[in-house]
């Protein structure tokens, strides 16, 4: 199927720490990396949302691009451009009965609406399947990570990273809309105590 619409943000944010992690030294952009090849719509859905994988050329890697799968706006999964087309990754997202996981946390966000005259941000997108990963930028540098999560109780977010060897940390959270510094507009919120990655607050990205 041929794109037309615009990609949304949190798809490029996850492209952009997936960039970072296989190489730290990674200077480009994503969109200057990748470019859509195919556009698959899945006939799979979750609450009315459908499944769309999306494939892409990549010049990092020619031979077997990178492929993402989204639920609306929120990333299910990346990998390489076959992905794009797994049904059964769709299938797998749309019957997970997210035990242990609040769903109002899944998605992309960042602290950039928040961090208005700071030269450095923090990003994080965690995934329905407990993954995720949590990155830090600033003018020189990317830092991202892969993490895993949960939620032992409400309003408690743990996370592990590197998933294998990093400790389990624990931070309080509270999501709702707050008004950044610069806008007059509220957006949908997650507020951290202790601070996670290197920011208290979160916007939500679509």
């Amino acid at each position: 199927m041929k794109h037309t619409t615009p990609l949304p943000h949190s798809l490029w944010r996850s492209l952009q720490a997936h960039y970072a992690m296989l190489d730290p030294e990674e200077k480009e952009q994503a969109e200057d990396l990748a470019t859509v090849r195919a556009v698959h719509e899945l006939r799979v859905t979750r609450e009315g949302v459908p499944y769309t994988g999306i494939a892409l050329d990549c010049l990092r890697n020619p031979e077997h691009g990178v492929g993402v799968l989204l639920h609306g706006t929120r990333v299910v999964a990346v990998g390489t451009a076959d992905l794009a087309a797994r049904t059964d990754l769709a299938e797998r997202d749309a019957r997970d009965p997210r035990t242990g996981l609040d769903e109002s946390l899944l998605g992309h966000w960042s602290t950039v609406p928040f961090d208005y005259g700071v030269m450095e941000c923090s990003d994080f997108e965690l995934r329905a399947d407990g993954t995720g990963w949590a990155s830090v930028t600033n003018a020189f540098m990317e830092d991202a990570q892969l993490l895993t999560w949960h939620c032992p109780e409400p309003g408690v977010l743990e996370v592990r990273s590197p998933p294998e060897t990093g400790e389990a940390r624990r931070h309080r959270y509270r999501v709702g809309p707050e008004v950044p510094v610069d806008s007059a507009e509220p957006v949908m919120s997650i507020t951290f105590d202790p601070a996670f990655v290197y920011g208290p607050q979160y916007a939500k990205s679509t």
